[in-house]
């Protein structure tokens, strides 16, 4: 059961500091467009990628799901989608509604 319980904390631990990356990259990117400094394709790519993984870490807890997913991941991929005018995978492959609608299903 601790053992259980140690897996569920580090899985939490884990997606609140992706999320915390992913938000600070989309900060970036979001500053640089209202400061007018050209995207960064590099920086692009990172993001997609951050946010790639997480949705991932997210669809793999199901059924059983995780909180902070819940709570947190459409807000997070609605941001980050507005920020690069939705050119990130995440924008365009439906695992967030899928994760939400497995979630519903539960």
């Amino acid at each position: 059961m601790l053992l259980i319980q140690t897996v569920v904390a580090t899985k939490k631990i884990l997606v609140i500091v992706l999320m915390v990356v992913l938000v600070s990259s989309v900060a970036a990117g979001a500053s640089s467009l209202f400061t007018g400094t050209p995207s960064n394709r590099v920086e692009d790519q990172d993001i997609n990628t951050e946010l790639n993984r997480i949705v991932d870490f997210c669809m793999e807890s199901l059924p059983a799901g995780i909180p902070e997913c819940d709570s947190q991941l459409r807000e997070m991929v609605d941001n980050s989608c507005r920020a690069t005018d939705n050119s990130l995978d995440a924008c365009r492959n439906f695992k967030v509604d899928q994760y939400y609608r497995s979630r519903l299903t539960k």
